[in-house]
C-alpha cells in the first residue's frame, strides 16, 4: 500500500515529462513564413564583362498602381553572385499584400560598393495582369 501513492507521483512526473517533449506550438513567424510565396528567375546582361568579386544584386517586387508617386516596394532580396550571369533568384513575398486592382513589377540592379552599374529600364508587369517574365535583363548604367 505504500507504493500506491509513489505510483500516482512517478505518473503525474510521466505525464509531465512526455508534455514537455510535446511539439512546439507554431510562432507568427512560422506561419507567415509558411504563406509566403515565392517569385524565381534570373538577373542578366547583354554587356561582355565580368561582374566584380564584391558586386551585390538587389531584386525588387514593388506596387506600381499609382501614376505620380514612388512605387512601394513589396519585398526584396539581395545577392552576393558566386559566378558570372545570368544569376538565379527566389524573391519571397507575403501574397496577402498584393491586390488585384494593382500593378506590380519586378526590378534589379546590380551595385559593386556605392557604384550603380545595371538595372533594369523596362517595365517587368508580374502577378495581377502581367507578363510574368522572372527572368530580367538589366542594361549598364554610364559608359
Amino acid at each position: 500500500m505504500i507504493f500506491q501513492p509513489l505510483a500516482g507521483v512517478i505518473g503525474v512526473a510521466v505525464l509531465l515529462a512526455l508534455a514537455a517533449c510535446e511539439a512546439p506550438k507554431a510562432t507568427d513567424a512560422d506561419e507567415n513564413a509558411a504563406h509566403m510565396e515565392t517569385i524565381r528567375g534570373t538577373v542578366s546582361y547583354r554587356e561582355r564583362m565580368a561582374l566584380p568579386p564584391e558586386a551585390r544584386i538587389e531584386v525588387s517586387l514593388v506596387d506600381i498602381s499609382l501614376a505620380d508617386a514612388p512605387s512601394t516596394t513589396i519585398a526584396a532580396t539581395e545577392i552576393r553572385p558566386q559566378g558570372q550571369v545570368p544569376v538565379p533568384y527566389a524573391l519571397s513575398y507575403d501574397p496577402g499584400r498584393i491586390e488585384d486592382r494593382h500593378s506590380y513589377a519586378l526590378q534589379a540592379r546590380i551595385t559593386s560598393g556605392d557604384d550603380l552599374l545595371f538595372i533594369t529600364t523596362t517595365m517587368n508587369p508580374i502577378l495581377t495582369g502581367g507578363a510574368d517574365n522572372t527572368d530580367l535583363v538589366l542594361e549598364r548604367v554610364g559608359g
